[in-house]
């Protein structure tokens, strides 16, 4: 019988350590390249220097305190081009910006403070904001740099009334056009603009638009007569008479009216056509002189009572005394109600009473003033000028041609007052 062969290979202790030793190179080998794949360098900016770190750490916090760098209080880590595991050949790297004294001036008012960072970290620092329509002289994503100046151009509020609204705008400057276009208003061909639209702007100023419009209208107006006024020779003087009426005449207008904001604020006349003229009024005034009648009686109020010799039949007294003349107004009042007329005369109302019916005639037996009543009070009732009655005529000429003469007051019947 014929043996075959073992084949299988026997592990001697010389060949176990050599297994051993491989097995520990490739480890050895791979925590190597594992611990080289997990650092990367860092350049740390700082005062002036620049220090390579090469780290596995994954804090810029940490890094510095590696490259051996302290932090202020107000100091600044600025690690916007950090990144972990990029190479500083690369870019990356840690800015240790330190606090530096910096000067604000808003609008003239200026605030000092001391810190590291952005023109954004200084203005909140100091509790300040920049508006979008401010102007400020560095971006505020700009770095602080030594004696750094921030200059802010405050906004101003601009008021705009328009259309029924009052609009603002933040405006730092311009004119008037300019705050319009930024708040999308629009004019028209006719519309105005207080003040005008190359007025500069400045702050507590107020914008009105107008909204104007023009229409044309056509109205029909009567033309108004005039009154012309002659004299004539044929009317006694103070009388007039009425020659010929009055009539109003029409006429066609064309007007251009100015709308402003929806209402009429002026009306310009463009044309216009007489469709009828006016008939002018013409009164005539008398120039001619009325004389005295002497043998005639005087008084406008007719006798009532029967005479005898010239003198009435029915007289319960007579009173003698001066007279004298006036004039007034035709259909004005007297102290008694009834109206101002020849014939109504004034007398002393305690001596006799309004409403006595009387007969006077001049002394010398020249003059009858007539019959007539008395409704008024003299002047001469309140001083001592020796008049008894005031006799009413009815132009200032028969009163001048009466004077002061002595009369004979036939009293015919008492008033009642």
């Amino acid at each position: 019988m014929v043996k075959t062969e073992d084949k299988r290979k026997t592990f001697t202790p010389s060949s176990g350590r050599f297994l051993a030793m491989l097995f520990l190179g490739v480890f050895v080998i791979g925590t190597m390249v594992a611990s080289a794949m997990s650092t990367y360098t860092v350049n740390v900016e700082a005062d002036g220097s620049v220090i390579k770190v090469t780290t596995s750490e994954r804090s810029a916090r940490k890094i510095i305190d590696q490259a051996g760098i302290t932090l202020g209080e107000k100091d600044y880590l600025d690690s916007n081009s950090f990144f972990v595991g990029k190479s500083a050949r690369k870019g990356n790297k840690i800015v240790v910006r330190r606090a530096i004294p910096v000067t604000i001036d808003d609008d003239g008012e200026i605030t000092e403070v001391w810190i590291a960072g952005t023109v954004s970290d200084a203005l909140s620092e100091a509790g300040l904001t920049c508006r979008p329509a401010d102007k400020m002289n560095y971006k505020e994503t700009d770095p602080l740099v030594d004696n750094m100046t921030i200059k802010i151009t405050r906004a101003f509020t601009v008021d705009v009334i328009v259309d029924g609204k009052q609009l603002e705008a933040e405006f730092l400057n311009g004119t008037v056009a300019d705050v319009l276009n930024e708040l999308n208003i629009e004019l028209g061909d006719e519309d105005e603009v207080s003040p005008s639209l190359d007025t500069e702007l400045k702050a507590g100023k107020t914008v009105t638009v107008y909204r104007v419009k023009y229409e044309e209208r056509t109205a029909v107006e009567s033309i108004k007569f005039e009154t012309i006024y002659k004299t004539s020779a044929s009317v006694y003087k103070g009388e007039s008479k009425v020659e010929q009426e009055g009539k109003d005449g029409q006429k066609t207008v064309v007007y251009r009216d100015k709308y402003v904001n929806g209402k009429v604020t002026k009306s310009t006349k463009v044309s216009e056509k007489i469709e009828s003229a006016a008939v002018n009024k013409i009164v005539v005034n008398g120039t001619k002189v009325k004389m005295l009648d002497t043998g005639s009686q005087l008084s406008a109020i007719p006798m009532p009572y029967p005479l005898q010799d010239g003198i009435p039949v029915n007289v319960i007294t007579t009173i003698v005394g001066n007279s004298t003349a006036y004039y007034s107004t035709p259909g004005k009042g007297t102290a008694s109600g009834r109206l101002a007329q020849s014939g109504h005369v004034a007398v002393d109302p305690r001596q006799i009473p309004y409403g006595s019916e009387l007969y006077v005639v001049t002394t010398d037996g020249k003059y009858t003033y007539g019959y007539c009543i008395a409704a008024d009070t003299g002047g001469f009732a309140y001083t001592d000028s020796g008049v008894t009655i005031d006799l009413y005529f009815d132009t200032y000429n028969e009163c001048i041609q009466w004077g002061n003469r002595q009369v004979a007051i036939y009293v015919l019947k008492w008033g009642n007052g």
